[in-house]
C-alpha cells in the first residue's frame, strides 16, 4: 500500500459516524493498523469504535468528535493522530463529511449556504491541508474525496450542495497536479443516490419510495476501499463514477 513504509498504516475518515464513512472505516480496519474516525456526533463515533473493535481487536483506534469546518478542531484531531501514530504514519485520508439542504436558491438562507460550503468544501480543504505536509514528508499517501453526481451536473433544489461538490471536484483535480511529484494519489469517486440517513433527512418520502433502488453504503464503501488499496489500477488524478446499485 505504501512504498515508503508498510508497517504503520493510518487511515483517517471524516464523517464516519454513519453511512458511507462508517462502512469505509470498518472495511479499512481489516487492512490497516491504525484508524481515525470522527464526526460531529460523539455517540455515533463511540458506536463505530465498538463495531471496529469487535471486527479487529488488534487495530488501534482514535474516535473523536470533530467539526471539519472548524480549523482548530481539525488541527487538534490531526495532532492527536500524529502524536499517537507518528508524523509519517497518516497515509490514507477519506474526505467524506457532508451535508445537504433541500432548498431552492431563493429559499436558501445564508447560514444554510455557509454550512454546506464549510462542511463539504472548506472541511476537505482544512483536513487535507493539515495532513498533506506529513504525506509529502513521507513521499506517499492516498487522498480520496467522496463526491456525487451533483459534482458533475446541477440539480434543482440542490444549488448549495452542487456548488460545494463542483468545488470539491476542482480542488481534487488541482491538488493531484500539485502533489504528483511526491507519489501521492488524489482521487475522486462520484456516487449516485446512496441509502443513507442524509437522504432520509433530505427527502424522507422519496427515500422510503426509492431506497431499494439506491446504492447501499456497503457497496459504495467497497469501491472506495478498492480504489485506496489497488495502487496499480487506480492512479493519481483518477475518478470513478458509480451511480447504479
Amino acid at each position: 500500500l505504501n512504498p515508503k513504509n508498510t508497517q504503520d498504516r493510518t487511515a483517517l475518515i471524516t464523517g464516519s459516524g454513519r453511512g458511507i464513512g462508517k462502512e469505509t472505516a470498518i472495511m479499512l480496519a481489516r487492512q490497516v493498523e491504525n484508524i481515525v474516525v470522527c464526526s460531529r456526533t460523539k455517540n455515533e463515533i463511540n458506536e463505530v469504535v465498538k463495531d471496529i473493535e469487535e471486527i479487529n481487536d488488534q487495530v488501534n483506534i482514535i474516535g473523536t468528535k470533530c467539526d471539519v469546518s472548524i480549523s482548530s478542531q481539525v488541527n487538534s484531531l490531526v495532532r492527536s493522530a500524529v502524536d499517537r501514530f507518528g508524523s509519517e504514519s497518516i497515509d490514507i485520508l477519506v474526505n467524506n463529511a457532508g451535508v445537504a439542504f433541500d432548498k431552492k436558491l431563493v429559499d436558501t438562507s445564508e447560514d444554510e449556504w455557509d454550512q454546506t460550503i464549510d462542511t463539504n468544501l472548506k472541511g476537505a480543504f482544512l483536513i487535507t491541508k493539515a495532513i498533506l505536509s506529513h504525506m509529502i514528508k513521507r513521499e506517499s499517501g492516498t487522498i480520496l474525496n467522496i463526491n456525487s453526481g451533483a459534482g458533475k451536473a446541477g440539480f434543482s433544489d440542490l444549488s448549495s450542495y452542487c456548488a460545494s461538490k463542483f468545488g470539491l471536484a476542482g480542488l481534487a483535480e488541482s491538488l493531484a497536479i500539485e502533489v504528483d511529484m511526491y507519489n501521492i494519489r488524489v482521487m475522486t469517486i462520484f456516487l449516485g443516490q446512496v441509502a443513507t440517513k442524509m437522504w432520509q433527512y433530505y427527502d424522507y418520502n422519496y427515500y422510503e419510495k426509492n431506497k431499494n433502488k439506491m446504492l447501499s453504503p456497503k457497496k459504495a464503501s467497497a469501491k472506495i476501499v478498492e480504489m485506496i488499496l489497488d495502487v496499480k489500477k487506480y492512479k493519481n488524478g483518477d475518478s470513478v463514477e458509480m451511480y447504479n446499485p
